[in-house]
């Protein structure tokens, strides 16, 4: 008997009267985003939709990777992010601060070389902005998701202290890969950090994979 495939359905976002807090390296255990990024695939030239970009964690270190031929659009829905957002980065020639669900991003199809989406994924939907990610991205694009994993304790960083949002509310790896499989995307690159702390995943659709 086949088993019906169940969506991940988020419990709650995250509290924008909270914003500042998500410029704090520790909130997130990333000191240095810009190895990361690279790591995950993002190079000089893309055009990279960070969706849920929130108050530009990455924004700085995405900038940096796409170089001054490339381009980034941080897609937020909440004002207070917005506002800080623009304060932070204002006038930018290769930043576009675009405000939309990213769920109904409204931004051209096949617009985007790839699409970040960091420890947001599990705050929505995840069906839902697949397709809409599977919609932004060009031929041959690449989706990037890293998420809080399977560990919530990670001593070496905040001795006592839970990293990350409740286990019930979080997207793991293993489901995120049934929702992707079923969704017609090949996942092509995974890996994790701080013993699982994290993980991130790399996935194209299947038929621009194969084309």
């Amino acid at each position: 008997m086949t088993h019906p495939l169940h969506d991940h359905l988020p419990k709650h976002r995250f509290d924008a009267a909270k914003a500042a807090n998500l410029l704090d390296p520790k909130r997130r255990l990333i000191d240095d985003p810009l190895p990361l990024l690279h790591e995950m695939g993002i190079q000089a030239g893309m055009r990279v939709a960070d969706l849920g970009c929130g108050v530009g964690f990455f924004t700085h270190a995405l900038l940096q990777a796409v170089g001054a031929t490339g381009e980034i659009i941080a897609v937020e829905l909440q004002e207070v992010m917005l506002s800080m957002l623009r304060e932070r980065f204002p006038a930018q020639s290769n930043l576009t601060i675009h405000p939309a669900d990213l769920l109904q991003t409204a931004l051209p199809a096949a617009c985007c070389d790839a699409v970040l989406i960091a420890f947001t994924l599990h705050e929505v939907p995840v069906l839902a902005a697949l397709q809409e990610m599977q919609r932004i991205l060009r031929p041959n694009g690449l989706l990037i998701v890293l998420d809080w994993g399977e560990i919530v304790h990670c001593p070496e960083r905040e001795p006592g202290r839970q990293a990350g949002p409740p286990e019930d509310e979080r997207i793991l790896p293993a489901k995120l890969r049934q929702l992707l499989l079923a969704q017609g995307w090949q996942i092509t690159a995974q890996g994790q950090r701080l013993h699982g702390c994290h993980y991130w995943l790399n996935a194209r659709p299947v038929q621009e994979a194969q084309s």
